[in-house]
């Protein structure tokens, strides 16, 4: 069976949180007998020609009668409001139509950060969206923007006001976290260049290197390397940032559509257990790396692994 390797930050929705779960069906994934409910014929035929980005009907029509009246009744978008609907689908010509006519931007801002609509986003700014409002999975809006790599929105909404280490009310984790998570290097180095503390822990313990590690990603790990971060750093429960890099998963998406998740190659692995041996990360002799590496099979980073060891004993002595 053939297979796809999706990612390995957090699972093969990438730890979106519950906002992509809920925003992942719009009008592309729905059946065409399948009509959008608000409660009214209007709100109805406001939500569609939202979802077809009709600016001509949402504005000579009488829809915007009950524009603050209408909240979306689908399952997949149940609760909405007409502008997060429209934040969804990325249009921000509708956007700003419906912020000039009064329309509620409800939890707007996260899903346009979510999905990377950057033009949209600025619209909601602009038009006062509250900018520490999380999704439903506990996420910030920098958090979101920063998972999803989006630099420019990044650059935004720190401009509006939005502290770089807003921490997440779920996890505890920030920006910073969520972009080395996801592997995205430049938004790693954006954070940084703004202020972003590169030790801050979240909830568990982990700093961004922890999960720049344990994504196998050499350029984020490097990025946080130079930026200062501690290549020495014990989460809560011990772990070091060579097990996780050693002990990395990656997702799989299968024929069937599933996913599975397996370790990484052992190729894939070794540059960025060697990047951070050479940043300082250190290894005890007979200790947990080895051991993982070890019960892993991988020959080479035990190898690699063994000659910093004695390399370092030789030093100290």
């Amino acid at each position: 069976m053939t297979d796809t390797r999706e990612r390995a930050n957090g699972g093969p929705e990438g730890d979106l949180g519950a906002t992509n779960k809920t925003m992942g069906s719009t009008n592309n994934d729905r059946s065409a007998s399948e009509q959008p409910g608000a409660g009214g014929h209007r709100g109805r035929r406001l939500l569609s020609a939202i979802e077809r980005g009709d600016v001509a009907t949402i504005r000579d029509g009488d829809l915007l009668k009950d524009l603050c009246s209408t909240v979306d009744d689908r399952r997949a978008t149940s609760g909405w409001t007409p502008l997060m609907l429209a934040a969804a689908m990325g249009d921000d010509e509708v956007t700003q139509l419906l912020l000039e006519a009064g329309g509620d931007v409800g939890h707007a801002l996260p899903i346009a950060c979510a999905l990377g609509h950057l033009d949209v986003a600025r619209h909601l700014i602009a038009g006062g969206a509250e900018l520490t409002l999380e999704d439903p999975g506990g996420m910030n809006a920098l958090s979101l923007a920063s998972q999803a790599g989006q630099d420019d929105l990044v650059e935004e909404l720190l401009r509006a006001g939005l502290p770089v280490d807003a921490p997440e009310s779920s996890t505890g984790m920030t920006a910073l976290g969520r972009a080395a998570l996801a592997g995205h290097a430049t938004t790693v180095a954006a954070l940084l260049s703004n202020g972003a503390s590169v030790d801050l822990e979240d909830r568990q313990g982990s700093t961004p290197l922890h999960y720049a590690a344990s994504s196998a990603n050499r350029l984020t790990c490097r990025a946080l390397l130079v930026g200062g971060a501690d290549p020495n750093h014990r989460c809560g429960e011990g772990r070091s940032t060579l097990v996780a890099a050693i002990s990395a998963r990656a997702y799989f998406r299968l024929e069937d559509g599933s996913f599975e998740v397996r370790p990484y190659d052992e190729a894939e692995l070794l540059p960025v257990v060697d990047l951070l041996l050479r940043w300082g990360a250190e290894v005890e002799p007979e200790g947990r790396e080895l051991g993982r590496a070890r019960e892993l099979g991988y020959t080479s980073i035990v190898k690699s692994l063994s000659e910093f060891g004695v390399e370092a004993l030789r030093e100290a002595g």
